[in-house]
């Protein structure tokens, strides 16, 4: 059996971030035995402390936060901590390029990707190790690999023109920054992926972690999960609320939120996300990962345009005919909250797109 050793985004307090490492862990032991490197950025490891220091002018801020909520920070790190430990097939920490090229001797096929390691500003700077540089003489594979809305410059545009072409296999989340690399690399054989929380259905994903078939309130809910909140998110959630008479649910580190919440949690181990996103009956988000878990679940979605980033979700959306329910004001949110999803041409279309990236794999990996 083929040892594939896996270099994501694995270790950060980011719900996705932590559901599509998994994923990719399950989906790629279909071809081999995997193992996710444990190498991480600064920035990253900076998300999983209590108490946040860095350079950065926000660091004043982040600092106050967690002294603010320092034992709701405390349980959430524990549960992401435990969450990692029971679900994660990890190696050995690796600090350093030098400690990384030790791999080679372990690992037959080494896989980049998904969620955005190719983001600079997500993973603190233009990392080559999350670009496999460390990689000699092994095959090379990115997998539904991500730069966000980040456009590569100078430096790292000509870097990625010349890493390109040592991958034997290349795949994006986005369509657009697979063009971008197609341009860059002179590769016509680049492909658009999906991430791979969606390559396990909603069947899968409740056995994959024993999802129970109902989470608090035990009533009707909106599940709201948003990275961000403005007034626009205490709008939509109020007008959804009282137009379906659901009760909200809502995870979200701070105190204090813009809406009224029936219950709130600031320190939801993923598992638990999972749970409410499975039982929820409408999910009000502006996260990719959020949209995608509703839409695969096949749950009434509202999907709020972030400030940035809106490439990942307004591509996925696209792809699946669902874009009228990414929404930007509330004017025409009474019309789309009357428009039912039929989620049956929906999943049709995301069978089609998993078999594609299934197919991808398989030739990738062989």
């Amino acid at each position: 059996m083929k040892k594939i050793a896996l270099v994501t985004i694995h270790y950060a307090n980011s719900y996705g971030g932590c559901l599509q490492a998994l994923a990719s862990q399950t989906v790629l032991s279909r071809f081999g035995e995997v193992s996710i490197v444990d190498y991480k950025t600064t920035q990253l490891a900076n998300t999983m402390k209590l108490l946040r220091f860095s350079k950065s002018p926000r660091t004043g801020l982040h600092l106050i936060k967690d002294i603010g909520r320092y034992f709701p920070r405390k349980r959430l790190l524990d549960r992401f901590h435990h969450f990692m430990q029971e679900n994660y097939n990890l190696t050995k920490p690796y600090s350093s390029q030098g400690e990384l090229q030790k791999l080679n001797n372990d690992f037959d096929i080494f896989v980049c990707g998904s969620d955005q390691i190719w983001n600079p500003v997500i993973t603190g700077a233009f990392d080559k190790n999350y670009m496999l540089d460390f990689v000699k003489s092994k095959q090379k594979v990115a997998f539904s690999t991500s730069a966000g809305s980040y456009v590569h410059t100078g430096e790292s545009k000509d870097y990625l023109k010349t890493s390109l072409n040592t991958f034997s296999s290349l795949s994006f989340r986005e369509e657009d920054t697979a063009e971008r690399m197609r341009v860059l690399s002179g590769r016509d054989d680049i492909e658009c992926t999906l991430d791979p929380t969606l390559l396990l259905s909603r069947e899968e994903w409740s056995n994959l972690l024993n999802l129970p078939d109902q989470q608090p309130p035990y009533e009707r809910y909106i599940f709201v999960y948003t990275l961000k909140k403005d007034r626009l998110v205490y709008e939509i959630v109020n007008k959804v609320a009282k137009k379906f008479n659901l009760k909200i649910v809502a995870i979200d580190q701070d105190p204090f939120l813009l809406y009224k919440t029936d219950r709130h949690y600031r320190d939801a181990s993923p598992l638990e996300y999972m749970s409410l996103m499975n039982n929820a009956s409408f999910v009000v988000t502006n996260s990719f990962h959020g949209t995608a878990f509703a839409t695969n679940f096949g749950i009434p979605f509202v999907s709020i345009k972030p400030e940035t980033g809106t490439n990942r979700i307004k591509g996925f959306l696209d792809s699946l005919g669902l874009v009228d329910r990414l929404v930007e004001n509330t004017k025409d949110l009474d019309n789309i909250l009357l428009k039912e999803i039929d989620f049956e041409p929906v999943h049709a279309e995301l069978e089609k797109l998993k078999k594609n990236t299934f197919r991808y794999l398989e030739k990738a990996l062989a």
